[in-house]
């Protein structure tokens, strides 16, 4: 058995739906105890609709109130998601003492995940070719004390980057770069869990990220982008958002 785990708000409750309902159809949810929604800013009837999705819906209330539209991809309400996405997911490792899914609320499930956890790592990171080499869309943790050790080390690393650039996935890289001596780190082909282009879509695919890719694109304008210029992703985008 495994939980999950994503961060949601109001502005983010479009991604919301597909994420949680390609996720109840995709997975073999038999394997999952709990799926976490750390709630930043959900209103009332979001969060009954996340809830009427499972019995393993569980509802996490941050204290926090962000707008993921104020100041685009990387402002303010993002940061504070980021900040609190790491805290709580250190939180729920430690208290709940099953293997953790992390995974970004902008995400379409392909796949059943339960084959990707090998508890043989401590933890298992997206990793890519390019650019900074591990992304913090998609995390596997499991409840030992290293892993608790490595997040905090991630946690503390966030908190001493300036706040107007992208920090959670650089602090994440810097960190596992400076600690392979202390967690055994699985690498998880950014391919299989970050898919961005159609032209990386296959059947080895088990997650969809329909990532933003500039600073200060709305939520709205990334989900036109992928409906207009992703025929394949804009189907499946179709069929899970749910107009009903």
């Amino acid at each position: 058995m495994y939980n999950i785990m994503v961060v949601f708000n109001s502005s983010y409750f479009p991604f919301g739906k597909v994420w949680i309902n390609s996720l109840y159809e995709n997975n073999d949810m038999t394997k999952v105890d709990k799926v976490f929604i750390v709630d930043t800013g959900l209103e009332e009837y979001q969060k009954d609709y996340f809830y009427s999705k499972g019995e393993q819906v569980f509802i996490y209330d941050s204290g926090l109130d962000t707008d993921f539209n104020e100041g685009g991809a990387w402002g303010k309400g993002w940061q504070e998601n980021v900040g609190a996405k790491t805290i709580i997911f250190k939180h729920l490792l430690e208290s709940t003492k099953m293997p953790l899914i992390m995974v970004d609320g902008d995400c379409i499930f392909v796949k059943d995940l339960s084959p990707l956890i090998d508890n043989k790592y401590d933890i298992q990171l997206c990793k890519r070719d390019t650019g900074t080499p591990y992304l913090g869309s998609f995390v596997i943790g499991q409840p030992r004390i290293c892993t608790y050790e490595f997040m905090k080390r991630w946690i503390d690393r966030i908190a001493t980057k300036p706040t107007n650039i992208p920090r959670e996935s650089p602090s994440l890289s810097e960190v596992a770069d400076e600690n392979r001596h202390l967690v055994n780190i699985g690498d998880i082909d950014r391919i299989l869990v970050s898919t961005h282009h159609e032209t990386e879509f296959s059947n080895d695919t088990y997650i969809i990220h329909l990532k933003s890719a500039t600073v200060d694109r709305k939520i709205d304008a990334r989900l036109r982008k992928y409906l207009i210029e992703s025929p394949n992703f804009s189907d499946l985008i179709k069929k899970y958002f749910d107009f009903s």
